[in-house]
């Protein structure tokens, strides 16, 4: 299956066995070999074909039929950053909940006073297109 697959996306790809070896830096033999399917490639050629065809390593393997990039778009980056903000977040939210009306007072404190030393230095972030909701549930 494995050279099924490597035949296919070489072919897809416009690459004759003697170009995809140069590509590669292996022999053509080699890819004749791992189309033929009496050798498979090591882990880090695996991986190396997986960039290269942009397709995710069990695609390459025959393992599954789910040919999609490897590659993050920038909204999948920017939706992963969300959740690690978020997630952060909402742990200092339940820490700051733990603390005493002394400690929270400080910690108002210190935020506005952070808050306006940002400003006065123009180094606030823009945060105008984000949307906070808070829920408490008891």
């Amino acid at each position: 299956m494995f050279g099924d697959r490597l035949k296919e996306l070489r072919k897809k790809k416009g690459y004759t066995q003697v170009s995809l070896a140069s590509e590669l830096g292996v022999s053509k033999g080699t890819i004749a070999m791992w189309e033929v399917g009496k050798r498979k490639p090591d882990f880090e050629t695996l991986c190396n074909l997986s960039e290269f065809f942009d397709v995710r390593t069990d695609y390459i393997l025959g393992q599954s039929d789910d040919d999609s990039s490897v590659t993050l778009t920038i909204e999948t980056i920017n939706q992963l950053g969300a959740w690690e903000t978020e997630e952060r977040l909402k742990e200092l939210f339940e820490l700051y909940l733990t603390i005493d009306t002394y400690g929270k007072s400080n910690i108002e404190n210190l935020i506005r006073s952070e808050a306006n030393r940002c400003k006065d230095q123009g180094t606030s972030e823009d945060i105008s297109g984000i949307q906070i909701n808070v829920a408490f549930d008891k």
